[in-house]
C-alpha cells in the first residue's frame, strides 16, 4: 500500500516538473514577436539558448548587453524599445547613455 502511494506521489510530480518545463519553454505573444523581428541566423541561435528556465526576452537582453558592453562600457539595460532599436543603459560612471543597435541582428550601431 505504501508503495502505491510512493508511485503516485512520484508520477505526480514529474507530471508538475514536465508541466512547468513545457510552460516555461514556451515564448509568449510579445517573445514571438521579438523573435520574428529577428534574422533567421539569430532567431535560431536565440530558440537554441532559451531553453532551462531561460525566456527569450532575457536571453536577448544578455545577448543585446553582451554586444553593448563591447563597444561601451555599461552595466545594465534600464529600457528598451525593440522596434525602434533603442536601449537605455547604466554606465558605471554614473547617468544613462542611450545605444542604438538594429532589431534585426542586435549589432550596435
Amino acid at each position: 500500500m505504501t508503495l502505491n502511494w510512493r508511485i503516485a506521489g512520484l508520477a505526480a510530480c514529474m507530471g508538475v516538473i514536465i508541466a512547468a518545463t513545457a510552460y516555461a519553454q514556451s515564448p509568449t505573444a510579445l517573445e514571438q514577436a521579438e523573435l520574428a523581428g529577428l534574422s533567421p541566423e539569430l532567431r535560431s541561435q536565440i530558440q537554441g539558448r532559451a531553453t532551462g528556465g531561460n525566456s527569450v526576452t532575457e536571453v536577448l537582453q544578455v545577448m543585446l548587453l553582451n554586444n553593448i558592453k563591447a563597444k561601451h562600457p555599461a552595466s545594465q539595460i534600464v529600457a528598451m524599445d525593440w522596434a525602434r532599436g533603442v536601449a537605455v543603459v547604466d554606465v558605471p560612471a554614473g547617468g544613462m547613455a542611450v545605444v542604438r543597435f538594429d532589431p534585426k541582428t542586435l549589432q550596435i550601431q
